[in-house]
């Protein structure tokens, strides 16, 4: 009976040393490894890891989720039946072609060697569209898009002032009057920046906006 009693003693008394100890450490005693592991995980967009063509993307949209479609831009150097071979920052990626593919504006032949943007399907990992960027599409005047007198210009900006902004296109330098209703959402300095401008009727220059990639 006396022996009983002496490890029941014990056993409560190792049980006010275990509570203890959990009360000090200020965790509950039946707290598991896995809380402790779910404690010290980050937040999603900070462990999410990029597919293979994604890291060959400077699309804002990969920023927003991996389920985003997202854009590829590079240099179009092979294109085979099921896949195309795309130059960019100097390495060779294959990006499989979707059977739905489309081709905006020309022919794959004819953009062989030329600057392309390709739309990737997230979840399958393979061009949807495909199109020439607009500097693969601009004259030596920099427009790459016309609808009567109003027209879409690409070029690197070199300066502004009050009144005028001047871009620098395969021609030269060229200066557009700023509209009255002029628009610039960009902030900082846009100096050799590739940017866009929207030219009305009248030759004033409408809205500015910068590349993303830059």
């Amino acid at each position: 009976m006396q022996k009983q009693l002496t490890k029941g003693i014990l056993f409560l008394i190792a049980m006010c040393m275990i509570g203890s100890a959990a009360a000090c450490s200020g965790e509950p005693a039946n707290k598991t490894k896995s809380d402790n592991h779910k404690a010290e995980e980050k937040p999603i967009e900070d462990r999410q890891e990029l597919t293979k063509l994604q890291q060959y993307s400077s699309d804002p949209n990969i920023k927003k989720g991996k389920d985003e479609d997202f854009d590829l831009i590079g240099t179009l150097k092979k294109d085979a039946e099921k896949e195309m071979t795309l130059n960019i920052d100097d390495q060779l990626v294959k990006v499989p072609k979707s059977s739905r593919m489309e081709v905006e504006g020309s022919q794959l032949k004819d953009m062989i060697n030329k600057e392309v943007e390709a739309e990737i399907d997230a979840a399958k990992q393979e061009a949807i569209s495909i199109e020439l960027t607009p500097k693969a599409k601009a004259d030596k005047d920099g427009v790459y898009e016309q609808d009567g007198n109003e027209r879409k210009v690409v070029g690197i900006f070199i300066e502004e002032s009050n009144k005028h902004i001047t871009v620098k296109v395969p021609n030269g330098k060229k200066t557009y009057q700023k509209s009255t209703d002029f628009e610039k959402e960009e902030k900082g300095s846009l100096k050799e920046k590739t940017v866009y401008l929207e030219i009305n009727s009248a030759n004033e220059v409408e809205s500015i906006e910068k590349e993303d990639r830059e």
